[in-house]
């Protein structure tokens, strides 16, 4: 418990005022033992994993220790002493006692409240001898209008709360207004906009906001809040108001496209923690929170702010210790709450058998002993089961009196230390990543609602490239790959491997190596393993259906799934081996799943690197392909109506007429002068019976499946025709094989070099990976999962190896990438800390920056010549 005097906002020590017996805003450093009638108990507490303070006037037992301590710089959320106020605030309104004035008298302070139209008045006046006197107004102009435009808004009700606060009720909302002695003005500490309706729905909306005023806490304030300017104002100018409001406040003014105010919360989080990294972590949660519409209307403050918060620490200086020399990025956590509330029976009872069996140690030996033998014989089962129940928190070290507790934390601690003596090590640094709170999920949830939608969280949606850039975002993902993604990945990989096997032997393997009933059996086991898999994609599916249908590789996963069923479907029912059918529904079955096994790779570097070049470069030129094949489709649709028969004709019947295109007369045709009997024979021909594939361009179907074989080489379905009575022919042939061919297919090569150079594929690969972790944690963690600290930290630090940051550093320094004018002094320790030397006005760091900004230059004109060149082809196409 501590004592503290009332400030205008709490904080972790007290003031008073020289001048007066009131109380002040300025803190003293000497805190106050004994309580007199100005002070407030504020007792502290921890409710989800938080440090949270409460203030109450009613008096609360005080413990004196002579080993108490004063902490300062708590992080702490506040239980709001106006609740009390404001509940009975709501209780006690009623339709009635609407007014457009009121007058609330203190101590030493009266308020006075006029609501006129478009504007709240308020004035404070003081008590001097026998006369107040005024001594501060504020004019508070409201943007809201009533339903009826010859009604203005009323004040329902309004309480003094500490003679300095007043809580006023009206028909736009609730209000609470702090007067500050020190510089005689007037703040709005806070503000919900309500819109009551006072001719129709007034008592059910009042009913419904006495329920949202009813909890412990006052509610964020909704999006219309923040249209009162003066509320805009203060919230962001005071630091704790910032703070509890400022994602609220960050998010409104993206919607509303406030750039200034945009800017201003920006520049005051950085600046907030900057001022002290170690407890001010919280206001770069303002901007990390909001990145999901960052990301969708301005994503240059993502880039701004994943390049500013590059290689920062949480401290004062940064610490570098020797790490195991395998790990690129390893990560720890700030010191966390741990809930072992699971491990209370196991403490239970260790303490009874402690308290027990203490004297008795014939018994504790035979124990002992007992344990020890059922450890041998389960040995492997033993570990297991004590790994995951001590990382699960239902059991604990804190007493270890039988052979199962020491055995596994004595073994667990030597292999820790053979570990720690025995690998190389490394010098590493370490670093913060900035994202705090983006991994995290709210802690307001309902169970069973979030099974069939979860909520989404910033990391899951806002995956964009500005994040994955730097060192921050793929610490950020290979935390997550380690934490939990890789288990996960790895289960459903084997899942699918299974139904992939299951499938495969039962479509490929032949009949005399299996029999029907085995075969039967793996069809089923098909069929389950596939609808395990297809629930998943299901909820996804139903959780954003625009979204799904944007993403290829969802469509691909419902065709992967589905036709192995249904084709096993199939099978079970039709059972015939020789249908033509069944058998190309096997053929593309087979294919598509062996093509889902392949994507599973992607998820690790070394192949997930050619994956994200295959469809990036595929998105760049997806629409220059498009192109070829109008073009192709053009080609095909000339070569139909020039080269499809004019006549009738049946393939089964031979038909004699004279078009040229008719199949009978390009069949081949064979000449027999002599019979089998020495005779000449009367009709020495013999030709060949067509098919459909005779004249391919029949159909307009096989006529655009001839050009593509055409452009593939093979110029089969072309040469049943004479080209010197065809000139015609000869000349579409050269047309098509000098523009797609010679032309367009070299120009798609050019294209597709300068593709694969243009991004930085490595960040589409984490791009992807983050995909991977983002539908793992939605649809296949339950929803407590989700809100496990130990997987979704607020804060997560990771530490590189010295000589890599080195490596880096020089090439952001080469690059021009260095510089930012946001943490200079920590960039300057960190350069101190590795023995960097680098002078940003030095000539030869700026003949490197201005050689690499050159050569930028210079791809880019290269780059605009091809588009104009590009430009100007396409433009040639659609003339002709």
């Amino acid at each position: 418990m501590f004592n503290q005097t009332l400030l205008e906002e709490p904080t972790d020590d007290e003031s008073t005022d020289e001048s007066t017996d009131e109380p002040t805003d300025e803190p003293t450093d000497e805190p106050t033992d004994e309580p007199i009638d100005e002070q407030t108990k504020f007792v502290f507490g921890i409710l989800n994993e938080r440090v949270w303070k409460s203030m109450s006037k009613t008096k609360v037992i005080e413990y004196d220790d002579d080993d108490k301590k004063t902490y300062h710089h708590l992080n702490v959320h506040s239980f709001n002493p106006y609740m009390d106020t404001v509940s009975t605030l709501f209780q006690n309104t009623t339709t009635s006692n609407v007014e457009l004035s009121t007058e609330l008298t203190g101590n030493l302070i009266k308020w006075d409240i006029c609501v006129g139209d478009d504007k709240i008045i308020l004035k404070v006046f003081k008590k001097i001898n026998t006369k107040w006197e005024l001594i501060s107004t504020r004019i508070e102009n409201y943007p809201y209008r009533t339903k009826y435009l010859y009604n203005s808004h009323y004040l329902i009700k309004s309480s003094l709360f500490n003679n300095n606060d007043i809580v006023i009720l009206t028909t736009f909302g609730i209000l609470i207004y702090t007067f500050s002695e020190n510089n005689k003005s007037i703040s709005l500490n806070y503000f919900y906009f309500m819109n009551f309706d006072y001719y129709s729905s007034y008592i059910k909306y009042l009913q419904h906001n006495r329920s949202i005023f009813s909890k412990s806490t006052l509610p964020l304030p909704n999006y219309d809040s923040f249209r009162l300017n003066g509320w805009v104002l203060d919230a962001k100018n005071k630091k704790s108001s910032l703070l509890k409001y400022g994602v609220e406040l960050l998010k409104f003014a993206i919607k509303e496209h406030k750039l200034e105010l945009i800017d201003d919360i920006y520049k005051k989080c950085m600046t907030y923690f900057k001022e002290d990294p170690m407890n001010n972590k919280s206001f770069l949660s303002i901007i990390t929170s909001a990145m999901p519409l960052l990301d969708e209307y301005y994503p240059d403050y993502i880039s701004k702010y994943s390049s500013e918060t590059n290689m920062i620490i949480d401290s004062s200086f940064y610490s570098i210790e020797h790490q195991n020399d395998f790990l690129y990025y390893s990560f720890f956590q700030s010191p966390q709450i741990v809930n072992l509330s699971n491990s209370l029976l196991w403490t239970k009872y260790y303490h009874k058998f402690y308290n027990t069996n203490y004297h008795r140690k014939l018994l504790i030996i035979i124990i002992w002993v007992i344990q020890a033998l059922i450890i041998l014989l389960t040995l492997p089962l033993y570990f297991t089961t004590f790994y995951i129940s001590s990382n699960s928190n239902y059991i604990n070290n804190i007493y270890i009196q039988d052979a199962f507790s020491f055995i596994y934390f004595y073994t667990k601690l030597e292999i820790i230390k053979f570990f720690e003596n025995n690998i190389k090590t490394t010098p590493a640094i370490t670093f913060m990543i900035p994202y705090i709170n983006f991994v995290n999920y709210s802690k307001d949830y309902n169970w069973f609602l979030e099974l069939i939608r979860p909520q989404h969280s910033p990391f899951t949606k806002s995956i964009s490239r500005n994040i994955y850039k730097t060192w921050n975002g793929e610490a950020l993902i290979n935390f997550k790959w380690n934490a939990y993604g890789k288990n996960y990945y790895a289960t459903i990989w084997i899942l699918f491997v299974s139904l992939l096997g299951c499938f495969t032997a039962a479509a490929t393997i032949p009949q005399h190596y299996i029999n029907e009933e085995i075969r039967q059996q793996l069809f089923i086991a098909s069929i389950i393993l596939g609808f395990i898999h297809l629930i998943f994609e299901i909820r996804q599916f139903f959780h954003n259906i625009t979204k799904w249908f944007y993403n290829f590789w969802n469509i691909f996963d419902i065709i992967a799934y589905v036709l192995p069923i249904y084709t096993s479907i199939y099978w079970l029912q039709t059972n015939d081996k020789n249908n033509n059918y069944l058998i190309q529904l096997l053929s593309f079955s087979c294919l598509f799943l062996d093509i889902k096994f392949l994507l599973f790779f992607r998820a690790f570097e070394y192949f997930g690197v050619y994956f994200a070049i295959i469809i990036s470069v595929g998105k760049k030129i997806y629409s220059f392909l498009i192109v070829i094949f109008i073009i192709i489709i053009s080609f095909a649709h000339a070569f139909y109506i020039l080269l499809s028969p004019k006549s009738e004709f049946s393939l089964e019947q031979y038909t004699n007429n004279n078009d040229p295109n008719n199949p009978w007369n390009l069949a081949s045709s064979y000449s027999q002068v002599i019979d089998n009997n020495g005779n000449i024979n009367s009709n020495p021909f013999m030709i060949q019976t067509p098919n459909k594939n005779t004249n391919m361009f029949i159909d307009f179907r096989t006529s655009l499946f001839a050009i593509y074989l055409f452009l593939a080489g093979d110029s089969n379905a072309l040469s049943n025709w004479s080209y010197a009575d065809n000139p015609s022919i000869a000349i579409l042939i050269v047309l098509f094989s000098l523009l797609i061919v010679v032309y367009l297919m070299n120009l798609l090569i050019g294209l597709l070099n300068n593709a694969i150079g243009e991004d930085d594929n490595r960040v589409s690969y984490l791009i992807w990976k983050a995909e991977i972790l983002a539908k793992i944690e939605l649809f296949y963690l339950l929803p407590h999962q989700r809100r496990w600290q130990i997987w979704f930290p607020e804060v997560i630090h990771y530490y590189v190896d010295v000589n890599k940051t080195r490596i880096e550093i020089e090439r952001l320094i080469k690059e021009g990438e260095w510089d930012n004018k946001e943490f200079t002094k920590m960039q300057e320790k960190l350069l101190e800390q590795l023995q960097i030397k680098y002078n940003p006005n030095d000539n030869k760091v700026i003949l490197e920056k201005v050689k690499s900004n050159d050569e930028k230059l210079d791809k880019l004109e290269k780059l605009e010549e091809k588009l104009e060149k590009l430009e100007k082809l396409l433009e040639e196409i659609r003339a002709k």
